[in-house]
């Protein structure tokens, strides 16, 4: 008979991991390498995670989380793919940036970090003295908008594109034979 586990015992798949964390199985395994995530090795060599050890690393992520601020700037030099790069070279070296979100389409950049290693006026310096000062007025008239809500996180599927359903594409047949595709194999 099966007797439920401890829960702070019991072990956890890498895809169970994964979900939990909102990354690929790739990743945890990456982080069960790296020594990041402990593991332990099943007889027949597959990887199990402690959920306690995975509860608390995500709640140490969390917290993480909670104390870092955004920044949403606009600037109106950032219209193209090499100024974008060049963004986010500036602030993904100064101490404390997070994560950089920059959009050539928007003129706005996205700024994620650590409040107690960084300001806004030192990431507003740092990207004036690389020449590209932020728009202070936020819609190029009026008043200053630099802090402004996050932008959200595009890596995800937006909820709302479950509601439309699956969206089903065929290729037409002349597309198919000009490809050269069209071999039976």
């Amino acid at each position: 008979m099966k007797t439920p586990q401890d829960p702070g015992k019991r072990l956890l798949t890498r895809t169970e991991v994964a979900q939990i964390f909102g990354v690929s199985p790739a990743t945890v395994t990456r982080w069960g390498e790296s020594g990041k995530l402990p593991s332990v090795k099943t007889l027949g060599g597959h990887r199990r995670y402690e959920a306690e050890v995975v509860m608390r690393l995500a709640q140490q992520l969390i917290k993480g989380e909670a104390r870092m601020e955004h920044t949403l700037l606009t600037i109106p030099k950032l219209y193209a793919d090499h100024h974008v790069a060049a963004v986010r070279q500036v602030l993904t070296a100064l101490p404390g940036v997070v994560d950089v979100y920059a959009s050539s389409a928007w003129y706005q950049v996205q700024v994620t970090y650590d409040p107690a290693k960084l300001s806004t006026s030192d990431i507003i310096r740092a990207l004036e003295q690389a020449g590209y000062p932020p728009d202070m007025r936020g819609d190029g008239k009026g008043e200053a908008d630099v802090l402004g809500p996050p932008v959200p996180d595009l890596r995800r599927k937006d909820p709302a594109w479950d509601a439309l359903g699956v969206r089903v594409t065929t290729t037409h047949r002349a597309d198919v034979e000009m490809s050269g595709e069209f071999r039976r194999y």
